[in-house]
């Protein structure tokens, strides 16, 4: 099927189409933007998506918030929540998510650390815990670990370090105890014997990690714009779902359906090795919903940390008319 939509949308004869930007991170993250791309589906909705590669959260949501970019899609973060209720964007669509039962961001101790005990979420108290940067959603995370675990978020050392590779140099080195870590860069980890594997973070606290966001001037003037982007992009993530995301009967996940026509298109997209994607591509809802109840405890926790403003509600930030809604598993 894909090999024949990618055929068909190469014989079609040039037409106008509306040109958009969508800002996104070169990474799997942005797999359905990637997948939408190649195999034409943005092209069926008439759309000429042109793609804004930036590094960070904060720089896709300021392109969005600047008119620089219609769309982004990055995960969410203190400071996404800030620009959405500033009214400079809306979230309309889900993105990546931690769910049980996919390899996405695990927490890995330290070789020492394990060694002298750090061993579950519970013995977090009292370490020193790498994070990328305050106010991301591995910092929102770890509060909601310490919270099921009923210890205070006040007894662990966060050290933002800026990028993940920070982060795996300070682990190696025995600088921090333990960091939440990407499935490739974890197991290459647990693999050398550098690192243990404590919990993979969705199973312990499954998250909305990631968004469709859009500016409220293309929700004012062009929202059948949006509506189009939204489908062609839950279309993808179908096409995702099936390729990538299906169990077979001893649960593991399966090679399903145009398997390797997809993965080829996001190594391509990303630069990503295809070995290292095997491992650990991010999971999506199969109909991009918004996982309302658990954006609600996001923005509860980050209030708490005061890293976000109190009157801050789920509305300022959501645009529920576009896919459906979800309840916190």
């Amino acid at each position: 099927m894909i090999l024949a939509a990618l055929a068909l949308a190469a014989g079609q004869p040039a037409r106008a189409a509306d040109k958009v930007v969508a800002a996104v991170n070169k990474l799997s993250a942005g797999a359905p933007l990637y997948i939408a791309l190649e195999t034409g589906l943005f092209a069926e909705e008439n759309l000429e998506v042109n793609l804004l590669h930036l590094t960070s959260s904060q720089t896709i949501g300021l392109a969005v918030v600047s008119g620089d970019a219609q769309f982004g899609m990055t995960a969410i973060t203190a400071g996404i929540y800030t620009m959405g209720g500033k009214g400079g964007l809306k979230m309309i669509a889900g993105g990546y998510e931690e769910t049980p039962g996919f390899a996405g961001v695990a927490l890995v101790a330290n070789k020492a650390a394990y060694e002298r005990g750090l061993k579950t979420p519970a013995d977090l108290a009292g370490k020193k815990i790498a994070i990328t940067a305050v106010g991301s959603g591995s910092h929102n995370q770890l509060a909601r670990l310490a919270r099921k675990y009923g210890f205070p978020y006040a007894a662990m050392q966060l050290l933002p370090l800026q990028t993940l590779e920070n982060e795996v140099s300070a682990l190696k080195g025995g600088q921090v105890d333990a960091a939440p870590l990407p499935a490739t860069l974890a197991k290459q980890l647990d693999d050398s014997g550098a690192g243990k594997i404590i919990v993979w973070m969705g199973d312990e606290v499954p998250t909305q990690f990631g968004g469709i966001l859009v500016s409220p001037a293309t929700l004012a003037h062009r929202r059948e714009l949006a509506a189009r982007f939204v489908r062609a992009y839950v279309k993808a993530i179908d096409l995702y779902d099936r390729a990538f995301q299906r169990k077979a009967v001893d649960g593991s996940v399966a090679r399903g359906e145009n398997y390797d026509t997809l993965i080829n298109i996001i190594v391509k997209r990303t630069g990503e090795p295809r070995s290292s994607l095997e491992t650990a591509l991010p999971y999506f809802n199969p109909q991009a919903r918004l996982q309302v109840d658990d954006i609600a405890e996001q923005i509860e926790v980050y209030k708490s940390l005061k890293l976000v403003d109190q009157t801050l509600g789920v509305d300022a930030v959501l645009d529920t008319s576009f896919v459906p809604t979800g309840k916190k598993q």
